[in-house]
């Protein structure tokens, strides 16, 4: 995940505010599912991930119930 965050890290001034607040959330999030990997960030929002499996729910539900997203 160093990777992902030191590409972040270069890419953050071209971030949308509605990008930012979908890193923000997952960081929060990863504390309960550390195997979850952001596989997409949309412009408009939301975040897609991939997990293990068993912490796929833990992931989705905190997403959900301390942030507002839902899983599609």
């Amino acid at each position: 995940m160093a990777g992902a965050a030191a590409l972040l890290a270069g890419c953050a001034p071209n971030l949308t505010p509605a990008q930012l607040r979908a890193w923000d959330a997952f960081q929060d999030c990863r504390a309960l599912a550390p195997g979850a990997t952001i596989s997409q960030l949309p412009p408009q929002g939301g975040v897609r991930f991939r997990s293990p499996d068993e912490q796929r729910d833990i992931m989705a539900r905190c997403l959900n119930e301390r942030h507002g997203y839902s899983s599609r």
